[in-house]
């Protein structure tokens, strides 16, 4: 078989033949049909009464369970799980602390990286424990092929090591081009450590990264699902894209590693994204969360002490005098985190708005907090522009966004669809015109709660920051403003859509 989505599809296949047979075989079906009910009522029990999620997650879950017999039970137990409840070895935590401790120590050995000027940083510093880092280079590329570029132009610089995480990378010829590249690198004695999401890259073939490990290039998959029924991790993914080389320069972003982020598609006329390019210290915060997920899963007693111990050469000190100083802090956090790191500090710079908000999202399915920060910021008086696409990837995240859109409009929010034959990619918000984040993380419950995250936040005024507005101006040129009496004329069908989308977004 070529890949693990095939065997995946056969195992479920298996399985459903097998249920079948056991129907036929056995004439006491309904013993094992009252038997998963009660189980159904089981578990329905333990959502209610013990359970930690919202109560809209729990209801959503609940309604699935009641409304689609089995499949319901099924779903929840395969997606449905709480994951703060995974265990992790005491080597796998130990290598984890010693991490951060490690990081700890380097920055506040510097200082003078610490930038003090925002209050607004100061915040969110107390929010996830990290700081906003002066003294960057920052550049931020718009356009798939000028991103990928520029990649590949900073790969054959690496002079120690390049390391790369992807949520979803693809053999095609995009690829394929940064492969050869990461194979004539190991060649000259540079190491490579490529690691990407077990479900988001379920179609990369075995024959393929077994070249890559024949090669010499460290490959990992990140929670791995071998078939859904030994899975219990298959909804909790890592969503991030990130490179770090020689750990000076970094890239991370909206953009995976495929033929399509390039815009070498039939589907779109255009595929719009952005990443963001960091040379300086701020690269190494990227580094540090990059080897966080390599080593998290490992079970060696020194998987983080590899790192920690060459400390020179995967956390140098000493940048190129650079001729830019602008502020960045890296935000990351996932499932396993106790507080919703991004959620929380993206609540906080809303709600910290004064003049404006503008943001950009492919997927936006806001929970109740955000939904509401965003209403009240509109009906306080200040402008909230919010652009999604125009036309959808997939038709469940498309009428997923477009359920919210009522609530925008009537609280006051412009909101805008991109250019029906292109799609909207880009993950980026601005606050005031003086703030921008750019990252992995969509405005939605899925990135919030479940997926792994990074994203960057720049602190203005500064060019990348002025940038990124006239990014935002340019993709408001391209798109189409929102009208209720648009919406008051939409079809039956797509109103009954849009009510399912919402209701199961919770879910997903």
């Amino acid at each position: 078989m070529k890949n693990k989505l095939q065997q995946m599809i056969l195992t479920t296949v298996l399985f459903v033949i097998s249920v079948f047979f056991f129907y036929w075989l056995f004439d006491s079906f309904v013993l094992l049909t009252i038997f998963i009910e009660l189980l159904t009522i089981l578990v329905a029990s333990y959502l209610i009464f013990f359970d930690q999620r919202n109560a809209t997650s729990k209801f959503a879950w609940l309604f699935a369970m009641l409304m689609l017999p089995y499949v319901g039970l099924l779903l929840f137990l395969l997606l449905g799980r709480n994951q703060q409840k995974r265990r992790f070895s005491a080597t796998q935590k130990k290598n984890h602390q010693q991490l951060e401790r490690h990081l700890a120590q380097l920055f506040s050995n510097q200082e003078h990286w610490i930038a003090k000027e925002q209050t607004l940083s100061k915040e969110l510093y107390h929010l996830s424990g990290n700081a906003a880092l002066r003294g960057n280079v920052l550049t931020s590329l718009s356009d798939g092929e000028q991103a990928f570029q520029q990649l590949l132009s900073d790969v054959r610089q690496a002079k120690h090591h390049i390391h790369l995480f992807y949520f979803i990378y693809k053999a095609d010829e995009t690829g394929n081009e940064l492969a050869e590249l990461l194979k004539e690198k190991v060649a000259q004695g540079i190491e490579v450590r490529l690691m990407y999401d077990g479900v988001g890259s379920f179609h990369l073939p075995f024959e393929w990264l077994d070249q890559l490990r024949a090669a010499g290039i460290e490959v990992r998959p990140y929670d791995l699902v071998n078939s859904p029924l030994l899975s219990t991790r298959l909804n909790w993914r890592n969503h991030r894209k990130m490179v770090v080389i020689d750990g000076e320069t970094a890239h991370m972003g909206g953009m995976n590693l495929g033929n399509e982020y390039r815009s070498i598609t039939d589907k779109f006329s255009y595929w719009r994204d952005t990443n963001l390019r960091i040379k300086g210290p701020a690269a190494l915060e990227v580094q540090g969360v990059f080897l966080n997920d390599w080593i998290y899963f490992e079970q060696e007693e020194n998987a983080a002490a590899f790192f920690t111990d060459q400390t020179t050469v995967y956390f140098p000190t000493t940048f190129t005098e650079q001729e830019e100083d602008e502020n960045c802090q890296i935000l990351f956090g996932g499932p396993y985190d106790k507080e919703r790191i991004i959620h929380d500090a993206f609540m906080d710079v809303i709600g910290k708005a004064t003049k404006s908000i503008k943001i950009a999202s492919p997927y936006f399915v806001p929970d109740e907090e955000s939904l509401s920060t965003l209403r009240r910021a509109a009906r306080s008086g200040i402008r909230v522009q919010i652009i999604i696409p125009g036309k959808g990837d997939r038709a469940l995240s498309y009428f997923g966004n477009t359920s919210f859109i009522d609530s925008l409009l009537t609280a006051g929010i412009d909101v805008y669809f991109y250019d029906k034959e292109a799609f909207l990619h880009a993950k980026y918000m601005i606050i005031d015109d003086q703030l921008a984040t750019i990252g992995s993380t969509n405005f939605d419950m899925r990135s919030f709660y479940l997926n792994h995250e990074i994203s960057a936040f720049i602190y203005g005024p500064s060019k990348t920051v002025a940038t990124i507005v006239d990014q935002f101006n340019e993709d408001l040129s391209k798109s189409e403003r929102v009208t209720q009496k648009q919406r008051a004329k939409r079809s039956i069908s797509q109103r009954v859509k849009e009510k399912l989308s919402a209701f199961f977004s919770p879910l997903l």
